[in-house]
């Protein structure tokens, strides 16, 4: 696959040190000459010093040939743009980081795959788990409407012990995978649920509360 990846922050050059070891052709492009130079002593790839809004410096980097465009800069104009110009050239995949929240539409409209900026994620994962002890995990599905969360079961806690169906969990929660060890047992009902597993399970937003104080997974912070 031939894969350009706009922006040498750390995602892309992460990106690329991945995409590389996978074989894949690569062309990063970034307006710092230092970073362009840099990477391309370290890893197998070809770097474009440039405005990645420019039509000229997209073409220079194959862009009508590419199969994705990976756009990673901290500008969601810069990222937008550029991804513009590629679709107007036929690239099919493009993916980039969206930086600011109200953006996300912009970018969906425009038929764009978009990741939360890492800084965001990190900041939630952090706020989520202060609020919920014992969760090791989470996803978030339809705009925060869902979320799948891995829950710890500790000893003594309401589930430990319990088959599933009767831990008393809504009917339309689902407990989808329990990793127990170096095992995942995909459950069914009668699954009994042991102190130290994961247990991830699919639930609606307005049903967290209750689902998290029936793991007892400590007290919420209200």
């Amino acid at each position: 696959m031939h894969i350009i990846i706009i922006g040498l922050g750390g995602i892309g050059q992460n990106l690329a040190r991945i995409a590389v070891a996978e074989k894949h052709n690569v062309v990063v492009i970034d307006n710092n000459a230092k970073k362009c130079n840099d990477i391309v002593t370290k890893y197998d790839l070809i770097s474009v010093n440039g405005d990645a809004t420019s039509a000229t410096i997209l073409d220079e980097a194959g862009v009508s040939e590419t199969d994705a465009v990976i756009a990673t800069t901290s500008s969601d104009a810069v990222n937008l743009l550029a991804l513009l110009q590629a679709k107007d050239k036929g690239v099919k995949n493009l993916r980039s980081i969206v930086n600011e929240f109200e953006h996300e539409d912009i970018f969906q409209r425009e038929g764009i795959t978009i990741h939360k900026n890492p800084s965001a994620i990190v900041a939630e994962d952090i706020y989520n788990n202060m609020l919920r002890p014992g969760i090791n995990d989470f996803v978030t599905i339809g705009a925060g409407k869902a979320e799948i969360v891995d829950i710890l079961i500790k000893e003594g806690t309401k589930a430990a012990g319990r088959s599933i169906k009767d831990i008393g969990l809504p009917s339309n929660v689902l407990v989808i995978a329990v990793e127990r060890g170096d095992d995942v047992i995909i459950p069914d009902g009668n699954t009994v649920v042991l102190p130290g597993d994961s247990v991830f399970v699919f639930i609606r937003k307005n049903l967290a509360d209750k689902v998290f104080n029936t793991f007892s997974v400590g007290n919420l912070v209200r």
